[in-house]
């Protein structure tokens, strides 16, 4: 995984101890980050809220806690390498020690061989619901042309390291006994345009995603840009 994230911490969001090694309970002190967040994160961030039901929960990679934003009836922990320490691969809490765990923009930032290792730590930790949410494989070709024009390291995993392939991701997670649904969300098309802007012009990127967040949040769309797990243990 990424050594050093380039995304910039959302104010507002205290990490306090939860007395598991690795994880951080999250307190929201106020909400006001909210409309800083760019629109990519915000689309990716609200499709994996509006899975979750009011539970303990623990976001995986979550790095600093911006899902509890959208979140406010839960119980919530984070799992980070950056910010708590935490290894996605080896969770120090035990069997089912939460309702619900989330994954958003995590499973494609490692290493294709530890995928499984993380998938199963994941199922292992929830008691009842995992969320997943990454870049589909169908967005590959928009990823390629973003990295040619930003060299933004966070695209350049998706790039270097195949993305998901969620019958794969699926056919794990059955086995691991969980029952799936899978959905496809958010406009590549609208992704191309924000996240150039974001990194080429970042001056004026977050008068952009506002307009995009109140305007084309949930805009129709030819190909998707995510696929949303949603994983049930039966």
């Amino acid at each position: 995984m990424l050594k050093k994230s380039p995304i910039k911490a959302i104010e507002g969001i205290q990490l306090v101890p939860s007395g598991v090694a690795g994880i951080a309970k999250v307190v929201v002190a106020e909400k006001t980050g909210l409309k800083k967040l760019s629109w990519d994160r915000y689309v990716r961030l609200q499709a994996t809220a509006e899975q979750v039901k009011s539970c303990k929960l623990l976001d995986v990679g979550g790095y600093d806690g911006a899902l509890a934003l959208f979140l406010d009836d839960c119980d919530f922990h984070l799992l980070d390498t950056e910010t708590t320490g935490g290894n996605a691969c080896k969770i120090a809490a035990a069997d089912q020690s939460y309702d619900c765990v989330t994954a958003v923009d995590v499973l494609e930032h490692i290493d294709p061989d530890e995928r499984l290792s993380a998938l199963k730590e994941c199922a292992r930790l929830t008691s009842k619901q995992l969320i997943l949410n990454y870049p589909c494989q169908e967005s590959a070709d928009a990823q390629t042309f973003m990295l040619k024009l930003t060299n933004n390291q966070l695209v350049k995993e998706h790039v270097e390291w195949p993305l998901p392939d969620t019958n794969w991701v699926v056919q794990k997670l059955n086995e691991l006994g969980f029952a799936t649904e899978v959905k496809e969300h958010t406009s590549i098309a609208i992704w191309l345009g924000q996240y150039l802007v974001q990194n080429l012009l970042p001056e004026d990127a977050a008068e952009l995603n506002a307009l995009l967040i109140k305007h084309h949040a949930k805009e129709p769309f030819h190909k998707p840009l995510y696929h949303l797990i949603t994983a049930v243990r039966n």
